[in-house]
């Protein structure tokens, strides 16, 4: 039997993690950085010279940042609740081949229009990669969750390091100047980038195991034995029911549910300061007047910042079991970065802001989605509530191409996002006395049916969570 959180893990139990950590972790690893390598790299394309070789104007650019979004808010919730069907590591795999393909036939565009065909599909592509958060929650608990999602996710952070350094390298590459090789340097760097994901992809199709309840009538699995699997199973059942199927009734209750729509605004803050980072980082940080060769290598302080705060507070969140505080704190980091950048044009400053922001919205695009999965039960409405949440926060991260668009200061874009992440600290708020005063409600209706000699009806006739999602009395939101 799996220990109750905070317990010390029995040996199997250890043993099952040891395994789940040296195969699961890697590969959602390798997932993220290659999605958000190829998903920002047009940031540093543009310093490479990508504007003036395709001959696209400023608003054709920002449109061509568009059209990634526009693909993934299409495909998202579709992709979430056939994940289970499709199997995680044949729908999640093939995804990010399908991107990566995509990606290097990026590197032969030559028009707006074709620029414009592959971004869209390199969106729909994405879209599978954020299946990772759900499938990540039935291998691992609620109070496990946060410390892994950050382990994997902070590889994201990297990403936009490792194309920073990935650019630095092809334009210093004298055999990859467009003079010796016929190609442009920021077309090297697609087709690179495109070609590491395509080999990640393959790795993840190979490898990454199916979720406890798909193993369990298998006769063997090359990683895990049959009694890892059953413990699998039974950890699997402390916030989830095993095979469950899509419910309709379950996509109504998540959007009638004022959680629902607070995680999507805190989200949407993240998203919207992760898409000006990715898209924009580079450009600010050579407009604060650095060369375009110094810009690539600047890019690295903040990411490299981001993942060194990435994984401290989600390991914290998971030893204190909250994620409101934690949250909470890395939104104050934007609003503060934001304010930074507002205030003065200094260069120190300004790259100190830049770290900030960039600190903030890469720890928070990870605990949020973990502070909405474990509270929320029901596997279609956990689906749909998280990828409601992507959804509208793509809506944010299409705006984040629209309001940056007055250089150097980039007054307008700065207030709106500034804004943004004011209203995510009071929503952050808001979740956490909404959560609290649930919790204590359900604590109070349990002691009355003590009082009166009473099981409540949901224990005694042991109502799965599938049934009643979140109301059920047992369950307890984590703040």
């Amino acid at each position: 039997m799996p220990a109750p959180p905070g317990a010390k893990k029995s040996r199997a139990e250890r043993r099952l993690l040891l395994k789940a950590d040296l195969v699961i972790l890697p590969l959602a690893s390798l997932g993220y950085l290659v999605a958000y390598l190829d998903r920002n790299n047009l940031g540093n394309a543009k310093v490479m010279g990508l504007i003036t070789d395709l001959h696209l104007s400023a608003n054709q650019y920002y449109n061509c940042l568009t059209m990634l979004y526009v693909g993934y808010m299409i495909v998202m919730l579709p992709a979430n609740l056939a994940l289970r069907k499709l199997k995680a590591n044949r729908a999640i795999g093939t995804a990010i081949v399908f991107f990566g393909i995509i990606m290097c036939c990026l590197s032969t565009a030559r028009t707006y229009s074709v620029v414009m065909a592959l971004r869209f599909l390199m969106g729909t592509g994405q879209a599978f990669i954020q299946g990772l958060t759900m499938y990540t929650s039935l291998w691992y608990r609620r109070d496990e969750l946060g410390t892994r999602s950050a382990i994997y996710y902070s590889l994201a952070t990297l990403s936009g390091a490792l194309g920073g350094l990935i650019a630095y390298g092809v334009e210093v590459n004298p055999h990859l100047s467009y003079e010796r090789s016929g190609r442009y340097s920021w077309a090297w760097l697609f087709l690179i980038e495109g070609v590491i994901a395509v080999g990640v992809g393959l790795l993840v199709i190979i490898f990454l195991p199916h979720t406890p309840d798909d193993l369990i009538d298998k006769p063997k699995h090359w990683l895990f034995t049959h009694e890892d699997i059953k413990l699998g199973v039974e950890r699997q059942a402390s916030y989830n029911t095993a095979e469950a199927k899509f419910a309709p009734i379950q996509l109504r209750n998540a959007f009638l549910e004022l959680k629902t729509w607070l995680f999507a605004t805190i989200q949407g803050a993240n998203v919207l300061g992760l898409a000006v980072a990715g898209n924009f980082l580079p450009s600010l940080i050579q407009d604060f007047g650095f060369s375009a060769l110094q810009t690539q290598l600047f890019t690295v302080v903040p990411y490299a910042c981001a993942f060194a705060c990435c994984i401290t507070l989600g390991i914290l969140s998971d030893k204190v079991n909250r994620k409101a505080p934690v949250i909470f704190f890395t939104s104050a980091l934007a609003v503060i970065g934001y304010i930074m950048l507002l205030s003065t044009a200094s260069k120190p400053v300004g790259i100190t802001a830049a770290c900030l922001i960039t600190m903030s919205c890469y720890t928070n695009v990870v605990l949020t989605p973990v502070w909405l999965v474990i509270n929320t039960l029901g596997y279609t409405k956990r689906s749909t509530v998280w990828a409601f949440s992507e959804v509208w926060a793509m809506c944010f991260s299409i705006m984040a191409t629209r309001i940056y668009t007055d250089p150097p200061r980039y007054i307008k874009g700065h207030s709106v996002v500034l804004a943004l992440n004011v209203l995510a600290l009071v929503d952050v708020v808001l979740l956490a006395v909404w959560m609290h005063a649930k919790n204590r409600a359900k604590e109070r209706v349990l002691r009355e049916c003590e009082v009166r000699g009473e099981v409540h009806p949901h224990i005694r006739d042991r109502v799965s969570f599938e049934d009643v999602q979140d109301g059920h009395v047992a369950f307890r939101y984590i703040l």
